[in-house]
């Protein structure tokens, strides 16, 4: 229960995060996806179950309130979620470049398919023009976010162990 309570605030949070500093700051090309930073960081503490049902809530959440279409976030998130803790099964969990591999792959790999159904559904007008403009900018800006959540981290737990 504590673990859903968690889950949920942090939803929150990060979407209030989403809807306000994004219409404030302003980014060319891409921007950096806090429900999707959110989804990296739960799916890899968590098992693959969790990771593709916070991906499908995630997604759901995104396809409501900012999306055209019910379902193609809902869709590309679960994708992303289970495939993130799968991979987190295989790998050792500590290593802060295979992490920021990891979300810079994931952030690619949804900006693929999010352009590829937009494409088929004629909404967007070059699948490969939205790979390079959008999502390599964003897959940039979610590894250096991550990268100061881990530094950030590290530095907590560093000085936690000193307090000890």
């Amino acid at each position: 229960m504590k673990k859903l309570a968690t889950f949920i605030f942090l939803v929150s949070l990060v979407f209030l995060l989403e809807a306000t500093l994004m219409g404030i700051v302003p980014f060319k090309g891409g921007k950096p996806d806090f429900p999707f930073i959110l989804l990296i960081l739960w799916a890899w503490t968590h098992d693959w179950k969790e990771g593709l049902l916070a991906g499908f809530t995630i997604g759901l959440l995104e396809d409501i309130f900012f999306s055209p279409f019910l379902g193609l976030n809902a869709f590309a998130l679960s994708l992303v979620g289970f495939l993130t803790s799968e991979v987190r099964e295989r790998v050792y969990q500590e290593n802060i470049v295979f992490i920021l591999l990891m979300v810079g792959l994931a952030s690619i790999l949804n900006g693929a398919i999010l352009s590829f159904w937009l494409t088929i559904f004629r909404l967007s007008s070059s699948f490969l023009e939205k790979i390079v403009n959008l999502t390599l900018l964003t897959s940039l800006y979610n590894c250096l976010l991550v990268f100061l959540i881990f530094l950030v981290r590290e530095v907590c737990r560093k000085e936690r162990i000193y307090r000890a």
